[in-house]
């Protein structure tokens, strides 16, 4: 590496921390190895770079059906359209109307028409429950129109009206079944205004006389002598 004048090293160690930005000796050494890690990271933020549009056309193609695989064979070999990944990811992320415009010229162009029919919506596919996949088209099994019926009908939902706290309380069959919580609320009413006494109103209010009704068993001692 070329000698570098000390004003050189010193203004380039200027962000550096501790000692390693006013010590000629440490700050030579830091600014070296800092060289050498921004000259191979000018390369490798290339690849990082490619990865990312890879990435977002993945996620920008998957949402019409198509992989990310077909989709640029589809392009590169199969059609005439000359877009590079870094216009086909600005497209995706700025301009959605004009990268599905791409997308389905490639598709007609690839003969990838019959494929996009054939597979529904991979965003359509998150979350969904099997009767409704059933509505959908999304599952066509060798099954009697009847029987289909019979699993698409769905179990009336239960009326949470009156509860408290539906998502905590409504867990179990019997809750289902219940209007509110009547004696739960009173009693936690009961205990709200218990908590909002202050120690004066605590001492006015009436004693509470605590009586143990337990006896002893003399059946221990009935071997022992009487007093």
């Amino acid at each position: 590496m070329a000698n570098w004048s000390r004003k050189k090293v010193l203004r380039l160690a200027k962000g550096f921390t501790g000692r390693s930005r006013n010590c000629f000796g440490l700050a030579l050494r830091k600014t070296h190895r800092a060289a050498q890690y921004a000259y191979r990271d000018r390369r490798v933020k290339k690849r990082t770079v490619r990865q990312e549009w890879i990435t977002n056309i993945n996620a920008a193609v998957r949402e019409h059906g198509v992989t990310y695989s077909k989709f640029s064979h589809g392009l590169v070999k199969l059609s005439n359209i000359e877009l590079d990944r870094k216009i086909l990811q600005n497209l995706a992320q700025m301009e959605p109307y004009s990268f599905k415009a791409v997308l389905d010229e490639v598709k007609v162009q690839a003969g990838m028409e019959e494929v996009a029919r054939r597979r529904p919506l991979i965003a359509g596919m998150q979350s969904i429950s099997f009767p409704e996949a059933m509505k959908k088209g999304m599952m066509l099994p060798r099954a009697r129109p009847e029987e289909i019926k019979a699993i698409i009908r769905e179990e009336p939902k239960a009326d949470l009206y009156g509860l408290r706290f539906p998502e905590k309380h409504a867990k179990t069959k019997e809750d289902f079944m219940r209007v509110s919580f009547v004696e739960e609320d009173n009693k936690w009413r009961t205990e709200q205004d218990r908590l909002k006494l202050s120690e004066s109103e605590m001492k006015r209010l009436p004693r509470e006389i605590l009586t143990d009704d337990w006896k002893e068993d003399m059946t221990l001692y009935k071997d022992k002598r009487k007093p």
